[in-house]
């Protein structure tokens, strides 16, 4: 007996969750059906992989790319896509779509692929970030279900789900620390981006990875689960803990601590996610190894990253304050990864901006809507461009 395939959109498939994601697809290709693939400018890697998938549509983001990848030839028609406006106006429906674009970049597809989409599956923090409650509300209202899958956030939905909110005390996120834990800032602070986003434990993209460095990273997590949970912000805290396998503890009020571990790869939310959580066992697994298993948890080492004391209160002043957060972020970490200035600068702007009066005052604006959203976005970028970064 024959089992239908799940139709499958991967928006980023060129990324690394992307790529992990289509991985698992092909080792597994009898269970779904890739239908659309989101791209930008990865020549060579688009074409491998509509060589083998043959999706129905493709998204081209960046115009020298699709002009050339749509001359190739291949086994069977497939519709080329590279104007955002042409994608709205096609009948899509998926199964499953895997948001995987990086940066804001993704905030886009998130509010349009709820339209098309039974479940979206996001890697992409900054949508839901600076979607917030607008695009949880908007996701009911197409009956589409919202699943994160970055590490923390899926064993966060795992490890509470037969508990009552009202038993829980604490939601702990660990990190891992990143590249410079308990080094000296003069060691690191003119680092270059390949060095920055040499993470230990993952491998992730670059923009990640600097935020992984910076810490930033885990206050985008810290709004996500917040958002994503309905769990108070002040009840959501980090330790870091450095060997990257424990991703969520959640303490209960009756004294226990349920925790949720896995290997440091991606593919095991993906999986589980692609599978609804019923996927057949893995061969290879850490616990299986005879080898010694340490965990260290750890809040002291926290003090290392400046970001963190201004972060908890900027992100507690609400939604305006995140997506400014979000988009100022995004402008810095862009600029590192482009030379224009050191890894020191990201967290010394972040601070001194993030405290600006005219900032402040727009942080603490009330967001009621998609339109909210984006002028939110169009203040931000407005200010940081014409910001004289030092």
């Amino acid at each position: 007996m024959s089992t239908k395939k799940l139709k499958i959109a991967v928006i980023g498939s060129t990324g690394s969750v992307g790529k992990n994601t289509l991985e698992i697809i092909k080792e597994n290709h009898h269970y779904f059906k890739i239908d659309l693939l989101v791209c930008n400018s990865n020549t060579k890697l688009i074409i491998e992989q509509l060589k083998f998938f043959l999706p129905k549509y493709v998204f081209i983001n960046n115009l020298q790319t699709y002009e050339f990848v749509r001359k190739i030839k291949y086994k069977k028609k497939i519709i080329f896509i590279n104007n955002f406006e042409e994608l709205k106006k096609l009948k899509l429906s998926f199964d499953k779509t895997v948001l995987a674009a990086p940066s804001l970049e993704g905030l886009k597809y998130s509010f349009l692929f709820i339209k098309f989409s039974k479940e979206l599956l996001i890697a992409n923090k900054e949508s839901i970030v600076c979607g917030g409650n607008i695009l949880m509300n908007e996701s009911k209202k197409y009956h589409c279900k919202i699943i994160s899958i970055d590490s923390e956030h899926y064993c966060i939905e795992r490890t509470i789900a037969a508990i009552n909110p009202k038993e829980i005390d604490t939601v702990y996120l660990t990190a891992s620390g990143g590249p410079f834990l308990g080094k000296n800032k003069n060691f690191y602070n003119k680092s270059s981006v390949k060095i920055v986003t040499r993470h230990p434990k993952w491998k992730m993209g670059k923009k990640i990875s600097v935020d992984s460095a910076t810490m930033v990273n885990k206050l985008f997590e810290l709004v996500e689960a917040h958002i994503l949970f309905k769990i108070p912000m002040d009840k959501i805290k980090i330790k870091i803990h450095k060997e990257s396998l424990v991703h969520s503890a959640v303490i209960l009020k009756n004294g226990l601590v349920k925790i949720i571990m896995h290997d440091t790869s991606m593919k095991i939310p993906i999986r589980n996610s692609l599978f609804d959580n019923k996927f057949f066992s893995q061969k290879d697994n850490y616990f299986k190894s005879n080898k010694d298993i340490i965990l260290t948890f750890d809040e002291k080492t926290l003090s290392e990253f400046k970001i963190l004391k201004n972060g908890y209160k900027i992100l507690n002043y609400g939604h305006s304050a995140w997506i400014i957060f979000n988009v100022i972020n995004d402008f810095l970490v862009s600029q590192f990864i482009k030379n224009r200035i050191f890894f020191y600068q990201i967290v010394k702007n972040l601070n001194k901006i993030m405290f600006n009066k005219i900032i402040i005052f727009h942080a603490k604006k009330k967001i009621r809507s998609l339109s909210d959203i984006n002028k939110c976005i169009h203040f931000a970028k407005s200010f940081i461009e014409n910001y004289d970064v030092k």
